[in-house]
């Protein structure tokens, strides 16, 4: 089923790329729906501060991503991650994307909120308070 569901997302990319989505959204595809999203500045702002917490724990050659296709776990799942950190060990399959797996652990918090990932592998706390707003 996971190959299926993986030539599909293929598929929907391909055909998403030829469209002349607007600069400044992103497209992403969730439980087989496409998802067409607005990126402001201030959205920036706040990945690049992630992305630095995160170089700051692990250094620079953390494997860290941000805005790209993965296929996440579940059906039909191309998500485009603000961040995303990677294990070291993660490795792409024979057709250049994610594993089958499952999530770890899922983590929803208020704007502004500090972010407690001290009891995960990435064993910080992040700081969101001082994140840009609109």
């Amino acid at each position: 089923m996971a190959d299926v569901d993986t030539q599909r997302l293929d598929e929907w990319f391909e055909r998403l790329e030829r469209m002349p989505v607007p600069e400044g959204f992103r497209v992403e595809i969730v439980g087989g729906n496409v998802f067409i999203t607005p990126q402001r500045d201030t959205h920036w702002g706040i990945i690049l501060r992630i992305v630095r917490a995160v170089e700051d724990r692990f250094g620079m050659d953390v494997n860290v991503l941000s805005d790209v296709r993965i296929d996440f776990p579940g059906h039909q799942n191309g998500f485009c991650p603000d961040v995303a950190l990677l294990k070291d060990s993660a490795q792409k399959d024979a057709t250049g994307h994610p594993k089958d797996g499952d999530y770890a652990e899922t983590l929803k918090v208020d704007f502004g909120t500090d972010i407690d990932l001290s009891g995960t592998v990435v064993d910080l706390v992040l700081k969101t308070d001082g994140f840009p707003r609109d």
